[in-house]
């Protein structure tokens, strides 16, 4: 702006010195041919007074006195007298303009150039008593012979006003634009410049308070977007239509287990160049939404590639990337549980269904009726119990237990436990013992109660005849603790991450030995989640297990 400024003023400044200079000039010219015409038509007037006062004078005596030209013309345009001597030579002047109007009107004058000599010459005629007209002449400079004789002066001249009109321009400039760049955009109502630029000054300011405005809105849903994507366990990215990322959250980078430098302005084939990753994106790029599911680090993704669509052409894509390791797990472990449970059951009603109907037919002694009576009521009782087991699992993978917790005595448990359990315990001649001392747990009761009852029962179960079983229920380092060591069979290492599984049992080899609904264990799991507790186990074949609970 201050260029354009100094700019426009140097050419008014260039143009009002070369129209003044012309302005001057011409003023001068018309004061000399004023003068000029002055001067001949004084001498004229004196001349032609003298010759009509005394005839027949001789026109010689002028020649001395002026510098003008004397030509004499008689009524009909002949010459009879030219100072110069050459009026032999000169044509007839009835056609002059000056002669004509000399004998119309008494007086008159014209300017002529000669094209051959480029001079300007002024003609004066005046009338005479005798009809004769008497015509002085003289040689002027044109306005273009004057100006060339000060032209040296004058271009000195239009050259140091033209210099001083640039610094006077550029000084002019620097004031005009001094107070526009103190202008506070940020405050434009705050400072005094011009009165014209009120109204952009308040434009400004209603234009920022609008910026301002805008940039909140935006500041907020950013904050918005990145707090709701940041917390998202789901990775994140947005592609542009070259497949380069743009925007991208933590989790992605978890996820894809890169850097943001790997991740910012990188194409994304060139960060995961697996055959479903490549498909869900080329999908989405080519305008359908895809789902692919990957593997990757031992994990599965679900990846939800969608386009972004401007105006009907895809501009990017959205894809999420949602890690589903423990839903495909869990579903395999739904497909697990559902053929354990059907076989599990299969086992006992079989037994019943084939003792009932040779009761049924009548093959059965009457002696052996109360055996298989008593058969069928142990596998009743069995189903029963493994129904329950599964109601109990079932409840606690739904969080559907509503019992208030209330502080229990896990050493009075015990004791109560070893009491319940004796007589099992007596039969294989196992001796169980409580150790410890009085310590209070925050929980239910009844969980805490079945918990521990299933391990010491496993404890009795898979141990050997004449076996011990030491229950420990004490605080330990601040935490209250229940352990139940045994010295029984042990648990193979290849099989201690699967005791907790539903229907596992150990001891394959004689599991038809051994009665049980492989429930166990995985209630006390889930329990021990229930209250917040950390299981360890520590087995040894032929050594026996110890398992510890810690709340």
């Amino acid at each position: 702006m201050k260029h354009k400024i100094f700019k426009n003023m140097s050419y008014i400044a260039l143009i009002t010195v070369v129209c003044t200079t012309v302005f001057l000039s011409a003023v001068a010219y018309g004061r000399y041919m004023s003068q000029v015409k002055e001067g001949i038509q004084n001498e004229a007037g004196y001349m032609a007074e003298s010759l009509n006062q005394h005839e027949n004078q001789s026109l010689d005596a002028y020649k001395d006195i002026t510098i003008s030209r004397i030509t004499l013309i008689s009524s009909d345009g002949k010459v009879l007298y030219d100072s110069t001597g050459k009026e032999n030579s000169m044509g007839n002047h009835r056609n002059r303009k000056e002669f004509k109007e000399a004998r119309k009107n008494g007086a008159g004058e014209s300017t002529r150039v000669s094209r051959t000599l480029n001079k300007q010459t002024y003609y004066y005629a005046v009338r005479l008593t005798d009809g004769s007209v008497l015509r002085l002449s003289r040689e002027t400079q044109t306005i273009l012979n004057q100006v060339e004789g000060v032209l040296p002066a004058l271009i000195l001249m239009m050259a140091v006003v033209f210099v001083l009109a640039l610094a006077l321009s550029r000084l002019l400039t620097g004031r005009i634009i001094e107070p526009i760049n103190r202008i506070n955009l940020e405050h434009p109502e705050e400072e005094t410049t011009y009165d014209e630029l009120s109204p952009l000054l308040v434009r400004i300011h209603r234009q920022n308070e609008a910026i301002k405005e805008k940039i909140r809105e935006i500041k907020e849903k950013q904050i918005e977007f990145t707090t709701i994507t940041e917390n998202m366990s789901e990775g994140f990215l947005v592609l542009n239509e070259k497949s380069v990322v743009l925007s991208y959250n933590t989790s992605a980078l978890r996820i894809l287990d890169i850097d943001k430098e790997q991740c910012s302005n990188q194409n994304v084939l060139s960060i995961n160049r697996s055959h479903e990753f490549r498909d869900a994106v080329e999908m989405a790029l080519g305008g359908e939404a895809s789902e692919e599911v990957m593997e990757f680090h031992e994990r599965k993704f679900l990846l939800m590639a969608n386009p972004v669509t401007v105006s009907g052409a895809v501009k990017g894509v959205v894809l999420m990337m949602i890690d589903v390791t423990e839903k495909e797990e869990r579903e395999e472990l739904r497909k697990e549980f559902s053929a354990n449970v059907s076989h599990e059951l299969k086992t006992p009603l079989t037994t019943i269904s084939g003792y009932a109907e040779l009761m049924k037919d009548g093959l059965v002694k009457q002696e052996d009726i109360e055996r298989f009576s008593e058969k069928i009521y142990t596998e009743a009782r069995r189903l029963i119990s493994m129904i329950e087991g599964i109601i109990k699992l079932s409840r606690l993978d739904e969080n559907k237990i509503v019992q208030e917790k209330e502080n229990v005595d896990i050493y009075q448990l015990a004791l109560e436990i070893k009491n319940s359990l004796s007589m099992a315990a007596a039969e294989s001649g196992i001796d169980i013992q409580v150790l410890g001392a009085p310590s209070q747990v925050s929980g239910v009761r009844q969980m805490l109660y079945e918990m521990l009852h299933n391990l010491v029962e496993n404890a009795v179960k898979y141990n050997n005849n004449g076996g011990h079983v030491f229950v420990t229920a004490a605080s330990m380092e601040g935490r209250p603790t229940l352990i139940v060591e045994d010295d029984g069979i042990g648990i193979p290492p290849e099989d201690e991450e699967r005791i907790f599984e539903r229907f596992y049992r150990g001891d394959k080899s004689h599991s038809s030995e051994r009665e049980g609904t492989g429930l166990g264990l995985s209630i006390v799991k889930h329990g021990a989640k229930y209250h917040n507790a950390r299981i360890q186990v520590e087995s040894e074949v032929g050594k026996g297990t110890k398992i510890a609970i810690i709340f």
